[in-house]
């Protein structure tokens, strides 16, 4: 059974900093006519950050659309062609003064597949050695840090409700990096 859709034509209905809102005319595998809206939205990396005590590096940030402080994992996002990986280990010194010696690739999530193209690459890092935080004029963020258990206790109690960081725990323990 075919399921993709071709693109006839494309409208861009406005362009951002870090978002352009997209306005598709496509033709379905049925044959008909449809609208597809979409936010095309850079790329970004996630970090599941163990420091030498065994404890992980949790944020919280308030976060507009939501109005809410909520917890995450640190993240951000890429600059222009930079490589994820490299956005992950710049990210994690920005926000929590942390630098990596090890740094893995453990998947990748689309957020929310149905409106836009958002891809946010996860990484997992360890032996890690303090420096200081440099954060952009515009970002403050808490840093803190929080056992395992403490985090799924978040996850348990609704209270970590951020995707990729729902996401990256999954990552972590079905990878065995909790072992």
């Amino acid at each position: 059974m075919e399921l993709k859709e071709k693109k006839i034509s494309s409208e861009e209905i406005y362009k951002g900093k870090i978002i352009d809102v997209y306005r598709d005319k496509v033709l379905c595998p049925n044959g008909k006519e449809s609208y597809r809206e979409y936010i095309k939205h850079c790329r970004a990396s996630c970090i599941i950050a163990k420091l030498p005590n065994g404890k992980f590096l949790m944020e919280k940030q308030y976060r507009y659309p939501y109005d809410e402080v909520i917890y995450e994992f640190p993240a951000g996002k890429c600059d222009k062609d930079e490589d994820p990986v490299i956005t992950a280990r710049r990210e994690l010194e920005e926000e929590t003064g942390y630098l990596a010696k090890k740094i893995e690739y453990i998947g990748e999530i689309y957020p929310s597949c149905a409106y836009t193209d958002e891809i946010i690459y996860i990484y997992y890092a360890s032996e890690l050695t303090k420096t200081h935080q440099h954060w952009d004029d515009n970002e403050r963020v808490e840093v803190f840090e929080l056992s395992m258990e403490e985090i799924l206790e978040l996850a348990r109690k609704g209270e970590l409700k951020d995707a990729k960081s729902v996401c990256a725990l999954t990552y972590y323990f079905s990878r065995g990096l909790n072992n």
